[in-house]
């Protein structure tokens, strides 16, 4: 398995300047310089570079200017062999946007921001060069003192230097590299650098018989060093934080990944090591981290983001709209000059989200609204909304290129470097459209969804409705591939208003539309989980057949309240998966779902329907805290899980303990939820996002590997961002963001099971139960702390630790008296010694009985003696069982005060206990004072003769405690089997 890191840098300083050096850089033929550049500079696009250092550079050819864009974000992080352009302790240097990774021997040198500064002074020879604004080391304890360092995977690149004056100071094609290996740093431990799509990572190979626990890290430079409850490792350096993901580890078995769980362990204040569970030791282990991204995408006004999509190599595809003058384009784009208004934005992210592909304006002189996107196998981007600007850019030969009414519907295709139109369209009638979202079949027709006003909306023949029902109507329209002509238009709507808001297609062409509508007669279908409408407004869910002519299945989905469908999306199977938000609390959930009860004034609700759209729903929960909700988008990977992204006010909103973040942080921030295949607890992932002010996740998208991009708007300055991303700093009022996301879990505790989960076992014999703590995987979680607590006939508490098969156990002794406990216990993931949300917790239950009575034991006393609280007691009875252990016989006791006068009185013996001829326990009930049925104990000791003296005799009942005590008078006397 592997080990993931992920790096924020979250303070907000301005960049530094690197001073006067002029480097070259040759990649597959193409040169290009930087001369006085910035650590700023370093952070934007080769586009943004050129026009900052080389003003006056004509354009080259817009698409290959797209394709080195998109390249860069592609390529991999190189490592350049250190021949004398650096301090000599230095083996091989990594230059990235945001950092300097300097490679020594036993430590790494990571100067944050970009800056080029070496990390020693040296000879002096980096005089021309700034001080970075952090400096971190991350020194290999115990390691080798010269491992062997060597370049692997030599690529085309080279690197020249050219500084000062004097030719001898000149280097110049030196070598460049897309690994840096050390061989033996540790006994049998492996260290390899490599870039992964620009992002910086390291592997720590263990090899078969080595021990991981010799690999410790020491880190200088870090003011503070912790680890986190998601189980990062975090260290807090000028005035910032960097934050390097749990491990993920790893061995591959013919192929196949299997992954082990394990995690950081602090020896002290900035020392570090890893603790890990069983695996196999004759195979290698590999322990491996990795960085994700997260950047602001605006101008000095308003940007908002509100559909993204994801390719096949991680390039991030966003839509949005924008007032801002200067949203950031990109020179080779379509459009780059503001139209006026509100203009939409096309943005694409290459796979690192540290540049832009392309960025580019698309709009006229009016309003012009950006909503939906999708994207084909080449990598064109689909995009919709709404404009009301009566130049709109269309395309020769396209279905529509006359502006029709108030606002109108639009299809735009970009081609893949978003150089062009592929096609533009726009359809509408006399009065207002908007499309919400847009989907595509394999054949690259475009399938839109949305509403409309107007009754002479474009519709075409044979298909299911061609009339304008009420006042607004959702629609349903497929393009044909080229965009010249609709496949089929069709509204969807009854008396009263209905909106289309999400869309998806599958494989045979078939369209699922969500929306919500306020009419009681909106089409639904025979034998659909819900024809009958439920509140205000429902939620529906609609299947199309591939032609648009008819219904495959139609259904509300709602409770008495109102009730909005907002997206969907569609399995290989045929299941619908739907989200929207709930003001129903009857809103219906099916058994076991995560959450079936309606949480606060709005909730976020997640519906999976079966293939034919009928009851039983698959499965349907609530999602929510005790405020407000909102949700906004749906995805759903290949394993069938659902991830969510929206806006909640909620506090308590619920998050997992392995999230990024688990504190609400201001009024309303966006969240991402992942939800198992199940829609069962627990939740595979939950996350707040945001800053201190407004933060609103508005589309999401999930890639193969399951990380999750997300793109909303935000109005926090400290919106999270991370170091190398296109742009960390707020730009206006509302800036857009993009983020990705790993929702890969493995290692945190998901699930806590007790066995056994009941269990009968006599009084004051010893109870053990079991804890099993796994992750979201099923994989065992080791080194967790759980924490049990024992309430009823026993009130106890204690806590244990898991070992490599995720098992901790936890004994206590049951009480004197048959009764019944109930047992807690959860996984204190941060160990803080309190059940915080997410933390997985267990109930098992506990009933203690009678003892089996000793065949032939008796028991004969009387006397008296001191009891606990001070009062002068007597006692007298006999007890017997016979061979088959029947019982017979009574007890009296009688507690002569002052402090507490009682009289006791036997009506049975049910069970009577002999240890040899020494010890008895005589069981059974009474009365007190005459009334009532309690039960009792009667514990005693045949020390001695009658009459010597050391006999003892104890009491318990209920509320009365006699205290064992010697007998002031009288005797004692068991006869024994």
């Amino acid at each position: 398995m592997t080990m993931k890191r992920i790096l924020w840098w979250t303070s907000r300083k301005s960049f530094l300047s690197l001073g006067l050096l002029l480097v070259t850089s040759t990649w597959f033929g193409a040169t290009w310089s930087r001369s006085q550049w910035t650590a700023h500079e370093a952070a934007q696009p080769v586009d943004t570079i050129r026009q900052t250092s080389h003003a006056t550079t004509a354009r080259s050819d817009a698409t290959t200017k797209a394709g080195l864009n998109e390249l860069y974000g592609q390529l991999p992080l190189s490592f350049e062999a250190n021949v004398g352009q650096t301090d000599p302790q230095v083996d091989f240097i990594s230059r990235g946007s945001g950092y300097t990774l300097f490679l020594m021997p036993r430590e790494a040198v990571l100067a944050l921001r970009a800056a080029s500064a070496s990390p020693t002074t040296g000879d002096g020879r980096n005089r021309h060069e700034s001080a970075a604004s952090a400096v971190l080391r991350m020194k290999f304890v115990g390691s080798e003192e010269k491992p062997r360092v060597a370049g692997q995977e030599e690529l085309p690149g080279k690197v020249n230097y050219f500084i000062g004056k004097d030719p001898k100071q000149w280097r110049a094609g030196i070598s460049t590299y897309a690994k840096v290996a050390y061989e033996n740093l540790y006994p049998g431990v492996d260290l390899v650098y490599y870039g992964n799509q620009r992002q910086l990572e390291y592997d720590f190979v263990v090899r078969p018989g080595a021990d991981p626990k010799i690999i410790v890290l020491s880190f200088e430079g870090a003011d503070q060093l912790k680890v986190n409850a998601q189980g990062e490792l975090v260290l807090q350096a000028g005035g910032g934080e960097i934050r390097q993901r749990k491990p993920l580890i790893y061995q591959e078995v013919d192929g196949v990944r299997h992954e082990v769980a394990g995690s950081y362990k602090l020896k002290d204040s900035n020392t570090v090591g890893f603790q890990l569970a069983g695996y196999d030791t004759s195979r290698p282990l590999v322990i491996d981290p990795v960085l994700v991204y997260s950047t602001f995408l605006g101008g000095g006004r308003n940007d908002q983001g509100w559909d993204i999509a994801v390719d096949a190599s991680g390039n991030a595809y966003v839509i949005g709209s924008t007032d801002s003058l200067d949203f950031p384009t990109t020179i080779s784009a379509f459009d780059i000059m503001h139209n006026g208004n509100e203009d939409v934005f096309v943005t694409k992210l290459n796979p690192a989200g540290s540049a832009l592909v392309y960025s580019t304006f698309l709009g006229g002189s009016s309003r012009d609204l950006g909503f939906g996107i999708a994207v084909d196998t080449s990598g064109s981007a689909y995009v919709t909304g709404s404009t009301d600007s009566s130049e709109f850019p269309t395309t020769v030969g396209a279905s529509d290129t006359t502006h029709n009414g108030n606002f109108d519907v639009f299809v735009t295709k970009l081609n893949p470097s978003g150089s062009a139109l592929v096609y533009s369209t726009l359809f509408g009638g006399i009065n207002f459209e908007q499309g919400n979202r847009i989907a595509l079949d394999t054949s690259g027709s475009a399938y839109v969804t949305g509403e409309t006003t107007s009754p002479n909306f474009p519709t075409t023949g044979g298909v299911f409705d061609t009339t304008l029902n009420g006042g607004n109507g959702a629609f349903v329209t497929k393009l044909n591939p080229s965009g010249s002509a609709l496949v089929y238009s069709t509204f969807l709507d009854g008396f009263s208003t209905d909106f289309g808001n999400g869309i998806a297609v599958d494989a045979s062409g078939s369209a699922y539309v969500t929306g919500e509508t306020f009419s009681f007669d909106f089409p639904t279908t025979a034998g659909a989980f819900d024809t009958t409408f439920n509140g205000f407004s429902d939620a529906f869910v609609t299947k199309l057949n591939a032609t648009g002519s008819a219904l495959v299945y139609s259904t509300f989905i709602g409770g008495s309240n109102n009730d909005w469908g907002r997206g969907i999306a569609v399995d290989t199977s045929g299941s619908a998966y739907v989200m929207g938000e709930t003001l129903s609390p009857g809103f219906p959930t099916t058994v076991g779902a995560f959450d079936t009860t309606h949480n606060g004034d709005r909730d976020v609700f997640v519906t999976k329907l079966n293939p034919s759209g009928s009851a039983p729903l698959i499965y349907s929960t609530f999602v929510g805290g005790s405020a407000l909700e909102f949700g906004r988008d749906i995805a759903v990977d290949t394993s069938g899980s659902a991830y969510v992204t929206g806006l909640t006010f909620s506090p308590n909103f619920p998050t997992t303990v392995d999230a990024f973040d688990t504190t609400f942080n201001s009024s309303a921030d966006g969240f991402v939820t992942k939800l198992n295949p199940s829609g069962s607890a627990p939740l595979a992932y939950s996350t707040f996002l945001g800053g201190s002010a407004t933060d609103v996740g508005n589309g999401i998208a999930v890639d193969t590997s399951g990380n999750a991009y997300v793109t909303g708007e935000t109005l926090s300055s400290d919106f999270p961002t991370t170091v190398a991303a296109f742009d960390t700093t707020q730009n206006g009022a509302t800036d857009a963001f993009v983020t990705k996301l790993s929702t890969i879990t493995s290692g945190v505790p998901a699930t806590l099971t007790l066995n056994p989960p009941a269990a009968t076992n006599p009084v004051d014999s010893q109870h053990c139960v079991t804890a099993t703590v796994q992750d979201v995987s099923g994989n065992p979680v080791p080194n967790a702390v759980v924490r049990f607590q024992v309430t009823g006939s026993v009130n106890t508490s204690g806590s244990a630790t898991t070992d490599s098969n995720g098992e901790a156990t936890f004994c206590y002794v049951g009480p004197p008296l048959p009764g019944a406990d109930t047992i807690t216990a959860f996984a204190d993931a941060n160990e803080n010694n309190v059940q915080d949300q997410g933390e997985p917790s267990g109930v098992a239950t506990k009933t203690w009985v009678l003892p089996t009575s000793t065949p032939r034991c008796e028991i004969t006393n009387g006397g008296w003696i001191i009891a606990e609280n001070g009062d002068r007691a007597s006692f007298g009875g006999n007890a017997k069982a016979n061979e088959s252990g029947e019982t017979r016989g009574q007890q009296q006791y009688q507690d002569h005060g002052p402090v507490q006068r009682l009289n006791i009185h036997s009506i049975n013996v049910v069970a009577l206990v002999c240890d040899g001829s020494t010890r008895a326990s005589i069981f059974g009930q009474a009365t007190i004072n005459g009334s009532g049925m309690f039960n009792y104990r009667i514990n005693v000791q045949d020390l001695a003769k009658p009459g010597s003296g050391q006999d003892k005799y104890q009491l318990i009942m209920d509320g009365y405690n006699s205290g064992e005590q010697l007998l002031r008078g009288g005797s004692i006397e068991i006869r024994g089997k």
